[in-house]
């Protein structure tokens, strides 16, 4: 394998992806996997619910795929017409590309999907980079959104330093600094065990990015017309939520959003705020 891999060895790669089929196998039913073919390289869709429904996109977040929607996608499929989508260059079954951030590339490659799912408009739920895409989707087509869920967005303030320093701290201890990493981000939150199973192996095989997502600026921000609810943790460890709200608030004409007490970056059993929101 090339070393611009996402993925340290070949046995690595094959043990994440062998991971994540059984955790798919899961996946509740019945539901459609779809390869998607992009002139950024192919994507892989989870497509569930009623197809004559509100159309909803499921975005992850940065060193993982659409497994971390499961709960969320079953009782989402129930009322909605659900695709979560692993995002390429991440560690799902998309392809390994990684376009650059400064690019327009992730924002015309969820526009391709869109056209070759042959959905007109869509609403959007990103996590972490995942709303990163979102944002810079809502941006530059508007026309083709209905209503934006940022949950512990990547985007609208800069990254905490101090977590910077500890994951290059951390990367050298193994699993002591894989421990401490976990309660940076997890926080008081009690961890499933084959979530943290499967954060493991893809921290001890798979290359994470090491670009800085860009900041977008306040006009590009007031160019956002649809509907935005945004949810974060008052203990995130990556993002600031109360300063992210508060941006968020002075630059979107019509917005809601959560800052959850006790929570970090990792949110779970948001999915009543989120149909709330949808179906407002």
């Amino acid at each position: 394998m090339a070393m611009t891999s996402i993925y340290k060895t070949d046995e690595g790669k094959k043990q994440v992806i062998s991971f994540y089929d059984n955790l798919l196998k899961k996946w509740h039913q019945p539901s459609k996997q779809l390869t998607v073919y992009t002139q950024f390289g192919n994507t892989f869709v989870i497509e569930s619910g009623e197809g004559n429904t509100v159309t909803v996109i499921l975005l992850h977040g940065s060193g993982s795929n659409s497994g971390m929607w499961a709960a969320d996608a079953k009782e989402l499929s129930k009322n909605y017409h659900v695709y979560a989508i692993d995002i390429i260059g991440e560690c799902g079954k998309s392809s390994e590309s990684r376009p650059s951030f400064k690019s327009d590339s992730y924002s015309d490659w969820l526009s391709e999907i869109i056209d070759k799912l042959g959905l007109k408009t869509v609403s959007l739920v990103g996590n972490s980079l995942g709303g990163w895409i979102a944002i810079d989707f809502a941006i530059k087509y508007p026309e083709k959104l209905e209503k934006l869920v940022l949950m512990a967005t990547a985007g609208v303030v800069q990254v905490k330093s101090k977590t910077i320093f500890w994951i290059i701290i951390t990367s050298f201890f193994g699993n002591w600094g894989f421990n401490k990493l976990n309660k940076l981000v997890y926080d008081n939150l009690e961890i499933d065990k084959k979530a943290l199973e499967f954060a493991s192996l893809i921290m001890q095989n798979y290359r994470p990015r090491t670009d800085v997502l860009p900041i977008f600026s306040d006009d590009s921000l007031q160019n956002i017309t649809v509907p935005t609810l945004f949810i974060g943790g008052e203990n995130d460890c990556f993002y600031n939520s109360q300063k992210t709200a508060s941006r968020l608030n002075n630059n979107l004409k019509n917005k809601q959003w959560f800052v959850l007490e006790n929570t970090g970056h990792v949110l779970i059993d948001q999915t009543d705020k989120i149909m709330k929101f949808l179906n407002t």
